[in-house]
């Protein structure tokens, strides 16, 4: 594998098949004071034991891909489930150190989602690096067997937060709640990705119906410090100044005719140098990833697919 300019924004995404997907920023590094020039995306390529692993990609205008690595895998799993999905990577505040994280889940085992939702790995595996071409032997950690019945632990983010000087992991559990069994996203905080504080319930809809796959960015010169997307009956927005709240909902792309029941796995991409952003989302099963650009995160009538 070649080596990756330092000067890569961070970048993660699920690629659900081997089509064209796109990233999102995970995190911005406030110590890197050198311009970002390209994007690097790490995702997987399907539900096949070698798709179900580590993969790069670079672009230099967060469009256009280009496979690392002769398109094999960079990183490969043979902890838990032996295979690894929905991939995340986080810069340390210093700049000097990457974390990636991803699922535990090798859907390529036969044992099918019904296993995986129920009975699945609560585990989440974690590689670190120093300069993204050499990276450690990977780890496990158990962030979710302490949710009273969880069944998995799916799609891990993580963002560093200034204000408590900690990093804030979240991920989706299927577990019982109120006499309902549901995906709800949980959080917890680590300063090393080894030791974490117990999970706690994080985001959780009203009613009936999963949330998954929320990815949170944070920005400057917008309303809001944060702002988050998650996919419930709709491709929901919010946006708050604190990464525990008050959220507040700003919209969803049904204007755009999109719901939850068509996209899911959003992620957010800011364009390097510039005040302008893609919300990336995907069709799964149809075809992958595909943005819808904007300039102001609350005003979703100025999407544009």
């Amino acid at each position: 594998m070649r080596p990756v300019s330092s000067t890569i924004r961070l970048l993660s995404a699920c690629a659900a098949f081997a089509a064209l997907v796109f990233a999102a920023g995970s995190t911005r590094a406030a110590a890197v004071s050198e311009p970002a020039s390209a994007y690097l995306l790490v995702h997987f390529t399907g539900q096949s034991a070698r798709g179900e692993q580590i993969y790069f990609s670079v672009s230099e205008d967060g469009l256009h891909w280009t496979d690392l690595n002769n398109s094999e895998p960079v990183l490969v799993s043979a902890l838990g489930d032996k295979g690894v999905r929905d991939p995340a990577i986080v810069r340390s505040p210093d700049g000097k150190k990457f974390t990636l994280l991803a699922t535990d889940l090798r859907i390529a085992n036969g044992k099918g989602w019904g296993v995986a939702r129920a009975h699945g790995s609560t585990s989440l595996v974690f590689w670190e690096s120093t300069d993204l071409v050499n990276w450690s032997a990977p780890w496990m950690v158990d962030v979710a067997s302490a949710i009273p019945g969880a069944g998995c632990a799916w799609a891990p983010e993580a963002i560093y937060d200034e204000s408590m000087g900690d990093y804030f992991v979240y991920w989706t559990t299927i577990s019982p709640r109120d006499g309902v069994n549901e995906a709800r996203i949980f959080a917890a905080r680590t300063k090393d990705f080894r030791s974490f504080t117990p999970p706690e319930l994080y985001i959780e809809r009203k009613g009936p119906g999963d949330i998954i796959d929320t990815q949170i960015i944070a920005v400057k010169g917008q309303k809001h410090r944060f702002y988050r997307a998650s996919r419930d009956s709709q491709l929901t927005i919010e946006g708050a100044d604190s990464l525990t709240g008050p959220w507040e909902r700003i919209g969803d792309i049904a204007q755009l005719g999109y719901t939850g029941r068509q996209v899911e796995g959003p992620a957010f991409l800011q364009f390097n140098q510039e005040q302008k952003w893609a919300l990336l989302v995907d069709k799964p099963g149809r075809g992958g990833y595909f943005p819808i650009v904007f300039t102001n995160f609350d005003d979703p009538r100025g999407f544009k697919v």
